[in-house]
């Protein structure tokens, strides 16, 4: 492949990956800020990749390339919140924090090129047959960059091993599908060193990772695709239900085991936390508890992280779903518990 072609193909790939961050933006009503910052990772890689073949400075050489790693550093963070999410698994604050700094040390790292002579020794420009090459003679530290990658496919494919063994993914295939997403890149950076081709096959495979995993999720999401013993429910359940509050019993078929499920692991909740659940069950809104439990709403939230850890939740939301499907079908005493009970 000459210069020409080369630098056609990284403006073409450029061009899509910005026409996606695009069109996110303008047709995709969920606008979740996950994929807003994965498909501009995306895009800054690409136009880095665009921008390191056309250019003749060595400076700007040296920028484009900082921007390629930027994209490929922090689409790595972006990917394993997104499969988190994508999981149904409650990611930490604290472990967000953690990780994004360190995605930004060994960014800082990469990107300081032969500053401090880390990274790479030295880098020039040289031209051959007729293409612009960047040079580079490795530094002590250039090996960070690769353990980095590898160290976040390693947690992403834990995590869903570990979402499949607790059946929080809802099929099979969206395992598969998630593994497709997360080796793909593996898959291409390997057969890349065996080729001699001077082309950045990644930067095709960071368009078609973005875009698997859009896919998975909103399959997941829009359609409300889950088994029962997952705990999981949606709206789309409450719909497809379609039942009267009153009416209760003549569930779907495997419904039952989900209530069971989630009746069992009310019973961990503490007395405190039980009440909080009560309140929720009673109507209340988060705002409304301090006052009537006698407490802070810092204790207040320390609960709810409590009560969502426990019952395998991810959110308020969520709770709210299942104690109105619990309530669709007559069975709120199974959430309330004695406290109801007695009333």
């Amino acid at each position: 492949m000459n210069h020409g072609d080369l630098s056609i193909a990284y403006g073409v790939l450029a061009l899509l990956a910005v026409l996606l961050l695009t069109a996110y933006l303008l047709f995709n009503t969920k606008k979740n800020r996950l994929f807003l910052a994965l498909f501009g990772c995306v895009a800054a890689s690409n136009c880095g990749y665009f921008l390191l073949s056309i250019t003749n400075h060595l400076t700007i050489a040296k920028f484009a390339n900082a921007l390629s790693y930027f994209g490929g550093a922090f689409s790595m963070l972006v990917m394993l919140f997104i499969i988190y999410d994508v999981c149904r698994m409650r990611s930490r604050k604290w472990l967000f924090c953690l990780l994004t700094g360190i995605s930004i040390a060994v960014f800082a790292v990469a990107a300081s090129g032969d500053w401090l002579g880390l990274y790479y020794k030295s880098i020039s420009l040289e031209h051959v047959n007729g293409m612009t090459c960047l040079v580079k003679e490795y530094g002590p530290l250039h090996s960070l960059y690769a353990l980095y990658l590898a160290a976040y496919v390693a947690l992403m494919l834990m995590i869903i091993a570990y979402a499949s063994k607790t059946k929080r993914l809802s099929s099979p295939k969206y395992t598969l599908f998630l593994l497709v997403a997360v080796l793909l890149n593996v898959g291409v950076w390997l057969v890349e060193q065996c080729l001699t081709e001077e082309f950045e096959f990644l930067s095709v495979s960071y368009i078609v990772t973005a875009v698997l995993l859009l896919l998975i999720y909103d399959m997941l999401h829009d359609y409300g695709i889950i088994r029962p013993d997952t705990g999981i429910v949606s709206v789309q359940m409450l719909n497809q239900l379609n039942m009267p509050q009153s009416t209760p019993g003549a569930l779907p078929s495997g419904m039952e085991d989900m209530f069971h499920g989630f009746a069992e692991k009310i019973k961990t909740l503490s007395s405190a936390e039980r009440r909080i659940l009560n309140y929720y069950i009673d109507g209340h809104d988060i705002a409304d508890i301090p006052e009537l439990a006698f407490i802070s709403i810092h204790t207040v939230k320390k609960h709810n992280r409590s009560i969502y850890q426990k019952l395998e939740i991810a959110s308020r939301d969520e709770l709210m779903l299942y104690i109105e499907l619990f309530r669709r079908c007559g069975r709120l005493q199974e959430l309330a518990g004695e406290e109801m009970e007695a009333e």
